[in-house]
C-alpha cells in the first residue's frame, strides 16, 4: 500500500512541474505531502532523469521537470 501512495505522490509532484517550475514549499501546498515525501519522491525523479533543479533569484531551490530532447530519423 505505501507503494501505491508514493507513486501517486510522484505522479502529484510531475503533474505540478509539468504546470510551472516548483520549490519544495510551492509542492508542499499542493500535495499536502511531508517534506519528507516530496523530497524522496524528488530524489528518485531525479534518479529517472525525469526531473532537475536550480536556484532562482531569490536563492530557492526550484525543481522543473527535464527537458526531453526529441530526435527525427
Amino acid at each position: 500500500m505505501k507503494q501505491a501512495m508514493d507513486l501517486t505522490l510522484t505522479q502529484k509532484i510531475e503533474a505540478e512541474l509539468a504546470r510551472k517550475d516548483c520549490n519544495a514549499g510551492e509542492i508542499k501546498d499542493a500535495t499536502k505531502a511531508s517534506y519528507t515525501e516530496i523530497f524522496t519522491a524528488l530524489k528518485q525523479l531525479s534518479d529517472e532523469g525525469k526531473v532537475t533543479h536550480y536556484f532562482d533569484n531569490n536563492s530557492a531551490l526550484t525543481y522543473q521537470m527535464k527537458k526531453q530532447s526529441f530526435w527525427r530519423i
